[in-house]
């Protein structure tokens, strides 16, 4: 199955976001900061994506909250993209 994720490539990327994504890659280690700005920005977020080394360093607690409002976590890279280019990119999953 194609997802289309919205990359986030900064933390200046999720000020840009416009509340409707459902998919979001991060291309950068997020904090729970990001995290939390991010569940709030995106009420209707149903998918994080993470490239695998970051996926292992984020907290239980944070993948709990995921978990509590129904929000996948996947594990993946999307390589050479350029976000100042395209916002999106179409992965399969």
């Amino acid at each position: 199955m194609k997802v289309t994720f919205r990359v986030i490539g900064s933390e200046e990327d999720l000020e840009e976001l416009t509340g409707t994504e459902e998919n979001v890659h991060f291309c950068f280690r997020p904090s729970e900061k990001n995290i939390f700005d991010l569940l709030k920005k995106c009420p209707k977020l149903k998918r994080i994506q993470l490239p695998p080394s970051y996926h292992k360093t984020v907290s239980n607690t944070t993948k709990l909250l995921l978990q509590m409002r129904g929000i996948q976590t996947a594990v993946g890279d999307i390589w050479g993209h350029r976000t100042d280019i395209e916002k999106t990119a179409s992965v399969e999953v």
